[in-house]
């Protein structure tokens, strides 16, 4: 049945499959867009949380900032919410680390259902459009987790959750490992400390 079902819309395959392409690089926003890059000084930008308040980037200045895109649809999204609030947030909280999760297109209600299922503590903020997700580097997929430093430079921009990664660069960004002299590329320390 499924056979007969398949062949009978075959010819609609490529034609969706185009449409998903187009749909895909007109909704989602490319490297080649992005105004920041790794190494580059953040442009400061303004939302609305999930009750209203006005939120903007530089209100952070100082601290250490993991910005996480996400939408309540996917999955991936789901699983590191929960990473994001017990490995990153509650763990460095004290050490001046602030997570900002911003949620893409979707309505204040079913964002707040999220939050009390999820029971993260961490602020979420409403993006109406791709306009803020566009600054960043290599952004186009959810999840999509940034880390900018307390002096508001790009340090990290990655699509998918890169949890080793992003631990290890909070470890040092906040102290409380070294970079192991080792694995360090005059690159690296030169986006580092620039």
């Amino acid at each position: 049945m499924l056979r007969l079902s398949l062949r009978r819309h075959a010819g609609a395959l490529p034609l969706l499959a185009s449409l998903a392409l187009v749909l895909t690089a007109t909704l989602a926003p490319t490297h080649a867009h992005a105004s920041n890059y790794v190494g580059d000084t953040m442009d400061d930008f303004t939302l609305l949380d999930v009750d209203g308040v006005p939120v903007s980037l530089y209100d952070f200045a100082g601290d250490i900032i993991v910005v996480n895109f996400f939408a309540t649809w996917c999955p991936g999204c789901n699983e590191e919410a929960q990473s994001l609030e017990h490995e990153i947030w509650q763990e460095y909280r004290d050490d001046g680390v602030t997570v900002l999760a911003i949620d893409l297109q979707e309505q204040v209600g079913v964002v707040r259902s999220w939050i009390a299922a999820q029971g993260v503590t961490y602020r979420v903020l409403m993006a109406p459009n791709w306009n803020v997700f566009s600054r960043f580097p290599y952004a186009g997929g959810l999840p999509y987790n940034a880390i900018i430093d307390r002096q508001m430079v790009l340090r990290y921009g990655h699509v998918f959750y890169e949890r080793e990664v992003l631990l290890q660069m909070l470890d040092e960004l906040t102290g409380r490992s070294a970079v192991p002299v080792e694995s360090t590329t005059w690159g690296a320390v030169r986006a580092l400390y620039r």
